[in-house]
């Protein structure tokens, strides 16, 4: 008698015989998963992974960033105050109020990233004139350089989008370079 809980027994008609393991299958039982899958214990599968995301990164680096479609241009280049503000559900004052917010946090963003990047800068060079001439050294030397261009970069950024925001257009890199107005961000 079965209970409730018990699975019904299969004839045994209906079950598979036990397959005998061969001579080399008892040799090498315990290092079949190496000769199985060589790709499994080589990396191969995490190679294919990091290089598919890298691709998908790719993509996502060339496609740039996505705009935010309320902030409004008139034209080709002209911010367009009125249709933002409306966008964004505030009115010109206060929009231009927080433009005004954002460009002090820009210019403070931008001193400050020049700041460390600078105190970076000159530690990488005491560092690199001081210790023994080693290609350890070296090498490690040069791993530092992007991470002291890095806040050059966020330095040059901030103080673009400063400008960007006083001539209250859209400005290019190039355009920020050779403008005769002020270039330091304020």
């Amino acid at each position: 008698m079965q209970t409730s809980d018990e699975k019904p027994r299969q004839p045994a008609e209906d079950t598979p015989p036990l397959r005998r393991r061969s001579f080399f299958g008892k040799v090498f039982h315990g290092t079949g998963w190496i000769m199985a899958a060589p790709f499994a214990w080589s990396g191969a599968d995490r190679i294919k992974r990091s290089w598919s995301l890298i691709g998908h990164l790719f993509g996502l680096l060339r496609a740039g960033p996505q705009r935010d479609s309320r902030f409004k241009t008139e034209g080709v280049s002209a911010f367009d105050l009125q249709g933002t503000a409306f966008s964004h559900g505030v009115s010109i004052h206060q929009l231009e109020a927080m433009l005004a917010a954002r460009r002090r946090q820009t210019a403070l963003l931008a001193y400050a990233s020049l700041a460390l990047g600078g105190l970076f800068l000159i530690g990488w060079i005491w560092h690199a004139l001081s210790s023994p001439w080693t290609a350890t050294r070296i090498t490690s030397a040069l791993y530092f350089l992007p991470f002291c261009a890095v806040f050059f970069l966020m330095a040059f950024y901030n103080a673009l989008l400063n400008f960007q925001i006083r001539s209250a257009r859209l400005a290019s890199w190039r355009e920020y370079l050779a403008t005769p107005d002020g270039f330091w961000p304020n």
